[in-house]
């Protein structure tokens, strides 16, 4: 066997143990270039092509990202960005760890265990600042806290981190029943409660006209973040490159949360035509009342931001209850090189600004006025597209 056939060898066996499940032998690619022609007349732009796994079907909590490639934030900067969608089987780390895409996004806790058993990948941002698992419940049969499901049962995945977690720290017991990928068993039970996201599931129980409502699991002693990761390699090897992608995907995030998110919701539909609309409307709204991407700002969390305080404390938790099989550091599992440069919060209401020559909102007869500089959102001035300080009409400054 040469070396690089037993290196290939070893890393399909690490991730066969990190991640229990079989894997596919991939092809490694990356790094392919394409010309593009650029917003100047006549200058071509150089662009790095590189693929983004998802781990699940396009769907409103991965608007940010098609709305960065709709509006051409990832072309601004430099890339030709491939969205890959997951399903009930995609494999991300092993995607990325293996090099068949370059990036991909998921649960943060499940990124930290893998990388705890020699995954060789890295975090290099926030997708969102909490996980949006929660607890689906029949109103007639609520639940206030994590506490109440003592004796309860629940429709859960068996290996969810957030079962130990609830059993040690309150000091409870319940039963947890398969999850079959379908609210099927939950609907048929009013006694019966369901592992869920709340951006998600709620609204389609609510289709089934069943009155329901939704705990966010989440909380300061269990609070994983979803992130977005490349493999090792690919950050040693290109930095820049994955630097360039977390910027256009939180400008992309911001403004799809927080401005018009017409050109996402477009781009998820053409792959997504059985969604309706409203569903796009209730997704986004849970997003910001959870304040799952874009963070809270009393806590000083802004989109994108990890923090190595935060990663400390959820791998003690993660130790603490046996998920995670030995220690690591927050250095070990994510890097925080770009954490200076993400786009800034402004201490305005987002959702009631206008331009003068477009409106997002009713509010275009506002003669308030504000300056916003140096926001990195890629909207241009004029033909030639030029500069980033912009002025804008304002209604309501907070």
């Amino acid at each position: 066997m040469t070396p690089s056939n037993a290196a290939t060898v070893k890393l399909y066996r690490l991730l066969a143990l990190a991640l229990a499940m079989p894997l596919a032998v991939f092809t490694v690619g990356c790094g392919l270039q394409k010309t593009e022609t650029g917003s100047a007349p006549g200058v071509a732009k150089r662009l790095t092509k590189i693929r983004f796994q998802t781990d699940w079907f396009p769907q409103p909590e991965h608007g940010g990202y098609y709305q960065a490639l709709a509006k051409g934030y990832y072309v601004a900067e430099g890339l030709d960005v491939e969205i890959v969608p997951g399903g009930s089987n995609a494999q991300v780390m092993a995607m990325v760890a293996t090099g068949r895409a370059q990036l991909g996004m998921g649960n943060g806790n499940d990124v930290i265990v893998a990388i705890a058993r020699g995954v060789p990948i890295k975090i290099v941002a926030a997708e969102m600042q909490r996980d949006p698992q929660g607890i689906l419940y029949h109103e007639e049969n609520p639940v206030q806290s994590l506490l109440d499901l003592n004796g309860k049962t629940v429709i859960a995945g068996a290996r969810s981190s957030w079962i130990p977690y609830v059993r040690k720290h309150y000091a409870i017991d319940f039963n947890i029943r398969p999850f079959l990928g379908n609210l099927g068993q939950f609907l048929s039970n009013p006694k019966f409660f369901q592992q869920c996201f709340v951006t998600n599931e709620p609204y389609f129980a609510r289709q089934h006209s069943s009155k329901v409502g939704a705990l966010l699991i989440a909380e300061p002693g269990f609070e994983p973040y979803r992130v977005v990761f490349t493999s090792n390699k690919y950050l040693v090897e290109h930095p820049n490159i994955v630097h360039s992608f977390v910027r256009a995907m939180v400008q992309g995030w911001i403004e799809y949360l927080r401005g018009d998110p017409t050109a996402g919701n477009e781009a998820i539909l053409k792959l997504r035509n059985d969604l309706r609309v409203d569903f796009f409307a209730y997704s986004i709204k849970a997003m910001n009342d959870y304040q799952l991407v874009i963070g809270d700002p009393k806590r000083g969390e802004q989109m994108g931001q990890i923090t190595s305080e935060r990663l400390n404390r959820e791998i003690a938790t993660l130790l603490e209850i046996g998920v995670l099989d030995k220690p690591v550091k927050a250095e070990d599992v994510a890097t925080f090189q770009f954490m200076n440069d993400l786009p800034e919060r402004f201490p305005i209401d987002w959702g009631r600004w206008v331009r003068n020559d477009w409106t997002w909102t009713s509010c275009a007869n506002s003669t308030k006025r504000g300056v916003l500089a140096g926001f990195r959102l890629g909207l241009k001035d004029g033909a030639d597209g030029a500069g980033f300080s912009r002025s804008w009409k304002v209604c309501g400054l907070r």
